[in-house]
């Protein structure tokens, strides 16, 4: 295509130079040549722009721009022309000129039917090219602009997920002791898999993915949560038992860095609940009693520990003898329990002593002997 000598001296003061018919969403009906704006009323390609741009309208290109880097670039004048140049280019092996011919093609011509294949063929030469980020992103953009318009939909979301897995495994800065993976990378990429498919046949272990990223990477409230939507969203997949389990392994990993917290121990018995409950046939349900059992004597042990605690303070007996039975009535198979009883038998027959002979004077403390020092000695 030959571009007038004023079009040129705009595109190198790095302009863009508008180059087909446009569309917006006010009264602009067609413009094209002499354009037509409302019923009546004709203007120019040049009145219609500057009016688009003050009233900030969405306008829609017909064929795109031209821009400064590939004015210079080899082009071809029609899409059909453009396609059979960048693929020639590709089935050379130049992966990486053939890249820019295809999006020269898909922003030269965007509503062309050359334009997806044009979109779908930069992003697998970007795949082929193992540079795996820019390959997310244009298979992306094919999703985005020309999702009703490509073929085999599913083959893009398992580019993408092949993507994700790649990101996820990626070792980085080798060369310092064999260097490390940084598995929390590959999160956002899993999560767009999802967003795009749904309803995909490996959409569930993507979104496993979401939280196995989350788990490596020690962010276990993430993980916890990612699992719990897989339950939610895919309750029959063959992920779901295995979200489970992980929910639970992360809750274990988090009472270990806060043993003391309530919260996170009540939780991680309901979600022991909710297993068995989900799974009764499970071929871990033996590992999740033991589990529950631990648990339950735990909660136990801080209630007799409360109870032991009051009956270490003077005069309140009666308050240890009910915290003594309250633990005994709420864990009734706690190991605890013969130590309980004991415990309140040995309390009753405290409260029915005098009360003189229930409470033994503590010693008396002996003053301390008043000494002079050296400077205060009589001379």
């Amino acid at each position: 295509m030959n571009f007038p000598q004023k079009t040129v001296l705009f595109l190198i003061l790095g302009l863009s130079v508008p180059t087909g018919s446009i569309f917006a969403q006010t009264n602009v009906i067609q413009v094209g040549g002499e354009e037509v704006v409302g019923a009546d009323t004709k203007v120019l390609v040049e009145e219609v722009r500057v009016q688009a741009e003050k009233e900030k309208v969405y306008v829609v290109e017909e064929t795109g721009r031209s821009t400064l880097r590939s004015t210079f670039a080899e082009k071809k004048d029609t899409p059909v022309e453009q396609w059979d140049f960048a693929k020639k280019t590709w089935d050379k092996g130049r992966l990486k000129k053939a890249a820019d011919r295809m999006l020269y093609l898909y922003r030269r011509w965007p509503n062309s039917k050359e334009a997806p294949w044009a979109a779908r063929a930069r992003a697998d030469i970007q795949f082929e090219r193992k540079k795996w980020k820019d390959a997310f992103s244009d298979y992306q953009y094919l999703i985005d602009n020309y999702s009703g318009r490509m073929v085999d939909y599913d083959s893009v979301l398992e580019r993408q997920f092949e993507i994700a897995v790649k990101i996820m495994k990626r070792r980085r800065m080798r060369w310092l002791f064999g260097g490390y993976r940084a598995p929390e990378y590959a999160v956002e990429y899993f999560e767009g898999v999802n967003r795009n498919g749904p309803q995909w046949k490996r959409a569930p272990e993507a979104q496993y993915m979401v939280g196995k990223c989350n788990q490596d990477s020690k962010e276990y409230e993430l993980a916890i949560s990612a699992y719990a939507v897989l339950g939610y969203r895919y309750p029959d997949s063959e992920y779901a038992e295995e979200a489970a389990w992980q929910q639970v392994q992360c809750l274990i990993k988090l009472r270990q860095d806060f043993p003391s917290s309530p919260e996170i121990l009540d939780r991680t018995l309901t979600a022991t609940t909710v297993y068995l409950s989900t799974y009764p046939a499970s071929e871990r349900k033996s590992d999740i009693i033991q589990l529950r059992n631990e648990l339950y004597e735990v909660k136990a042990g801080r209630v007799f520990n409360e109870a032991a605690f009051y009956a270490k303070v003077p005069k309140e007996p009666e308050a240890a003898i009910i915290y003594y039975e309250k633990m005994i009535e709420e864990y009734p198979r706690s190991e605890r329990v013969p130590d309980a009883e004991k415990r309140i038998a040995e309390l009753k027959e405290l409260l029915a002593m005098p009360l003189e002979a229930r409470t033994p004077l503590a010693p008396r403390s002996r003053p301390i002997p008043f000494t002079k020092g050296p400077e205060n000695e009589e001379s």
